[in-house]
């Protein structure tokens, strides 16, 4: 093509670089200078995607002068392509984007320099695609926004500027990036660590067009973020190739005012606007949070949170080694068990086809952990998980419980080496979706069936017991000896102090930790949250509880107990750390029976928690606090028809019933990879 293409020049008089470069970009002269001109064809421009901006930004670039470029794309033209992309043409489908739009670019000026990287841009070719780098134009999609994170850290990392121009509507919004001044990518955006996708979307869309000039005149049923869709115009394309081209004009020649964010501007030449301004703090403005919360929830009524989606199942042949694959599979059934405040206390070691549990002690050594009676519960349920979830493949493992008195935190070990063959268990589906709900429920009676179920379960433990109750009088009684223990919840310091660490107050703190309690988990309602939000410093709390508000917490639990259809309470045999283990697989049979059965369960433990530390350590709680519970042991022993002073361990108390609606914002789990240790040798 080249040779074809000098033959031709030389037709035309032109024989050399310097005379092309002369004639073809004379007409520049008088806007811009000669020596300006050897600038821009000395300069570099990376440009990441050659689709609706990116081809335009190409062509634009190199019709000002510019003479180097670095460009990446993956992808082929398609006739989807064909209503904003420069380079997408009926001859040109199915054919790589990037050499399409470099033979373009060469066909206008055969001088260029031009490096391709034809199978896009990732974490392992960043660093060579911004070698030598001048400039950053943004040509890749919309919804690219993982990599396009990468790429602007990156650059500015490197001393490089960025400039993204979006197509909006029949208008552009322009952003420039600067290496030293000005906002980072993750600081303008208010992006973090964990956030949901749609989110990102949600604030890339809302940082990229700060006053929404389009918003009123594009259909907002075409515009869907999970399918990765939305309405894009050529007339757009061509004005963000032309003001990020201008933005380029200004960096490298000094021409003009560079104004790196939170300075943004838009034009749209169908409502006749030109607006440009200072986003203070990016989206952390508290303009942009009230923006995106009507876009979300009234415009595009949209549920960003993180979607809990069971993972299938892999193929295992019986007779071969697990792969990874199906060792993952269970690991991440095990983690989908409950733990007090969410703090996930263990951790999996893997050895040929044997999983190892620790306990991680670490994770919780609230007052409520006493002697980690509670993360051992949590293992327990841990145990059960994965064993329910290996009958998808017809076996159970042979469980060797605490194999290592030396090692006090490895709890148990699951050998799949030899595995007994089985039925798939029924409760399997319903790893995934159980989970705790705070909402009052309604009074409604359960049928008889469903609480049998619930005793059926149970016996599948050896030495675990259940006890329900649906009596509306005991219930009452209940509510009222729940509504005690939980003022001494609120009036003790170290339990305060430990729940506040464990609520997540915002949505970044939630998915950058990815454990403890969304405060919307909670459902506490407005008021209630911002209770919490006020009582956070414990001498707000105190002040709190001497004028009586912290009864209102108690009150909460109290009214909980007296909506719901019954109440129940799991002990178990024994009062060694295996007797516990056992229990906490009773609890997650009953969890999940009673989700399999459409109802709804709230763990209710401070009663529980509290017992098995008076049975250890009583004079570690307050005089005034021991003074109570020795009036409410015996009412407990009553209430429950239990025998306090038999060898026993109390796992459990518990609401369940129907509720009008489920728990919108539900717990998270850290990575995987978070979990494994290297174990044993």
């Amino acid at each position: 093509m080249l040779e074809n293409i000098k033959h031709r020049l030389l037709q035309h008089g032109i024989d050399s670089k310097t005379d092309f470069i002369s004639e073809a970009f004379s007409r520049n002269i008088g806007i811009l200078s000669k020596e300006d001109m050897e600038i821009l064809s000395k300069a570099r421009i990376a440009i990441p995607g050659m689709g609706g901006v990116g081809g335009l930004h190409l062509i634009t670039l190199t019709r000002l002068g510019i003479g180097r470029f670095n460009i990446a794309d993956f992808d082929r033209f398609d006739v989807v392509n064909i209503n904003r992309q420069y380079g997408a043409k009926v001859s040109n489908f199915g054919k790589g984007k990037v050499h399409c739009m470099a033979k373009e670019a060469l066909d206008v000026n055969p001088f260029l320099e031009i490096r391709v990287f034809d199978r896009g841009i990732s974490p392992e070719n960043l660093d060579e695609f911004l070698d030598g780098v001048d400039i950053v134009v943004d040509g890749l999609d919309f919804f690219e926004f993982n990599m396009r994170r990468l790429v602007f850290n990156k650059a500015r990392e490197k001393g490089i500027y960025v400039i993204t121009a979006a197509p909006l509507g029949f208008g552009t919004g322009v952003l420039v990036f600067s290496p030293n001044k000005g906002m980072s990518f993750d600081e303008y955006f208010d992006i973090y660590t964990g956030m949901p996708e749609l989110e990102k979307y949600l604030n890339f869309a809302l940082g990229l067009a700060p006053k929404g000039l389009h918003i009123k005149y594009i259909d907002k049923k075409q515009v869907d973020l999970e399918a990765k869709k939305g309405p894009s115009s050529i007339i757009a394309c061509n004005l963000c190739a032309a003001m990020a081209g201008f933005e380029v004009v200004k960096i490298l020649l000094n021409k003009g005012k560079v104004r790196p964010v939170p300075f943004y501007y838009q034009f749209d030449p169908y409502r006749e606007k030109f607006v440009k301004g200072c986003l203070r703090n990016g989206n952390r403005n508290i303009f942009q949070r009230i923006k995106k919360y009507i876009i979300k929830n009234y415009i595009l009524k949209l549920d960003t949170l993180e979607r809990i989606t069971p993972p299938p199942p892999p193929v295992w042949e019986k007779g071969h080694p697990f792969s990874k694959e199906i060792i993952e599979y269970l690991l991440k059934a095990g983690t989908f068990a409950p733990s007090g405040d969410n703090a996930q206390p263990w951790k999996f070691a893997i050895r040929e086809n044997n999983i190892y549990l620790y306990l991680d002690p670490k994770r919780d050594e609230s007052f409520f952990n006493v002697d980690q009676i509670a993360s051992i519960i949590s293992c327990g349920a841990v145990i059960e998980n994965i064993k329910i979830a290996s009958t998808m493949f017809n076996i159970v493992p042979a469980i060797n419980f605490h194999p290592d008195p030396k090692d006090k935190d490895l709890m148990a070990i699951m050998d799949f080496a030899s595995p007994k063959d089985c039925e798939k268990d029924d409760l399997v589906d319903y790893i995934w979706v159980r989970h705790t709900n705070r909402k009052f429920f309604t009074k409604k009676q359960i049928d008889k069936s469903k609480i049998d179920n619930l005793y059926m379960q149970i016996q599948k433990i050896p030495g675990a017991r259940l006890k329900i109750i649906t009596n509306r009088s005991i219930i009452k009684k209940i509510a009222k000896l729940i509504y005690e223990v939980d003022r001494i919840r609120v009036e003790f310091r170290p339990l305060h102090e430990h729940l506040m660490r464990m609520i997540r107050f915002n949505d970044r703190h939630m998915y950058e930790t990815r454990d403890g309690l969304p405060i919307k988990n909670l459902e506490a309602g407005t008021i209630g949250e911002i209770f919490l939000k006020l009582t956070r410093p414990w001498s707000v709390m105190e002040f709190m509880n001497k004028i009586g508000l912290g009864k209102l917490i108690a009150h909460h639990s109290l009214k909980g107990i007296n909506s719901s259809s019954g109440i129940g309470l799991i002990t178990v045999d024994g009062s060694d750390r295996s007797a516990f283990l056992k229990g906490g697989m009773a609890m997650q049979r009953v969890w999940l029976e009673i989700t399999k059965n459409g109802l709804y369960f709230q763990p209710m433990t401070a009663i529980t928690l509290f017992w098995e530390r008076w049975k250890r350590d009583k004079d570690s709680f307050l005089t005034t606090h021991k003074e109570m519970l020795k009036s409410i042991w015996p009412k407990y022993e009553n209430l429950f028809e239990l025998n306090l002073d038999a060898d026993e361990s109390h796992i459990m108390l518990f609401r369940f019933g129907y509720a009008k609606s489920e728990t919108r914002v539900r717990t998270l789990r850290r990575e995987l990879d978070n979990f494994l240790v290297s174990g044993p040798s």
